[in-house]
């Protein structure tokens, strides 16, 4: 069961993993942002970069307004070298000339860009960002609930289907719970035949060896939140961890011994 859940809380960071891709528009504002701080350092942004009066302030309207302003001095038509120049100037407009661009860049810019690398093949975040450990932290709770209530229906279950078995057991006792009575009971056509004690009203299981076992739903133990994926989870990360250490401790013993 743990084993299942921990299956869901990986499908659900893939998944997350899945809605946190970049969109086009995202990636062309980081590239552009790249290339401005290549060339004048992280301290650019787009409003410095196209030397607006109000820089954050600047409305759509006067951000349009100064490309044209801007278009008399690095216009390609007028001077070539400034061709690459000019493609930002109207580029970074855009951005910020649009509110929904806008207001992306301003995110990115309040909380950091992504980091760019080739192998990768593309941008990265190189740590969580705050959101991300929050959601982590949601998913987290919330796969442990989860897990905790159908530990919960789990056992609920056992006991309603123990309480049956016992009662359909019951049924052939012909002393009125007052003597003892032997049945046979096999779960399926391939399952082994076993052997049960009625006994003064109670049902046991006769064990291989002879022992008796009382079938009683009291015998399955009510599941606690320590039971749940969120105390079992790290348990179970550190007994992984301790194995690989054990397994990596005899690997070097046994190096040693045969040197």
């Amino acid at each position: 069961m743990f084993l299942r859940v921990h299956t869901v809380l990986l499908s659900l960071v893939v998944l997350f993993a899945v809605v946190k891709a970049f969109t086009a528009d995202e990636v062309e504002i980081f590239q552009l942002q790249k290339s401005l701080e290549d060339k004048y350092g992280p301290e650019m942004n787009l409003y410095k970069f196209l030397k607006l009066p109000n820089l954050k302030k600047s409305t759509s309207k006067e951000i349009t307004k100064n490309l044209r302003r801007l278009s008399k001095k690095y216009h390609p038509d007028k001077n070539p070298k400034y061709k690459t120049l000019y493609a930002r100037l109207n580029l970074a407009t855009q951005i910020l000339a649009n509110d929904e661009k806008r207001k992306t860049y301003d995110y990115y810019w309040k909380n950091g860009f992504p980091d760019y690398d080739f192998q990768k093949g593309g941008f990265f975040f190189t740590r969580f960002k705050p959101q991300t450990w929050f959601l982590a932290a949601f998913v987290y709770v919330a796969v442990s609930v989860i897990h905790y209530y159908i530990l919960k229906l789990q056992y609920t279950s056992n006991r309603r289907r123990i309480d049956s078995f016992i009662l359909d057991c019951k049924q052939y006792d012909d002393t009125n719970g007052l003597g003892t009575k032997r049945l046979t009971f096999q779960r399926g056509p391939e399952e082994p035949t076993k052997q049960l004690l009625l006994k003064l009203g109670e049902v046991y299981l006769i064990e291989e060896d002879g022992t008796e076992e009382l079938v009683s739903p009291d015998t399955i133990p009510l599941p606690t939140v320590y039971d749940s994926f969120f105390f079992k989870f790290p348990k179970w990360v550190m007994r992984k961890i301790h194995r690989t250490k054990d397994a990596a401790d005899t690997k070097v013993d046994t190096k040693l011994k045969k040197n």
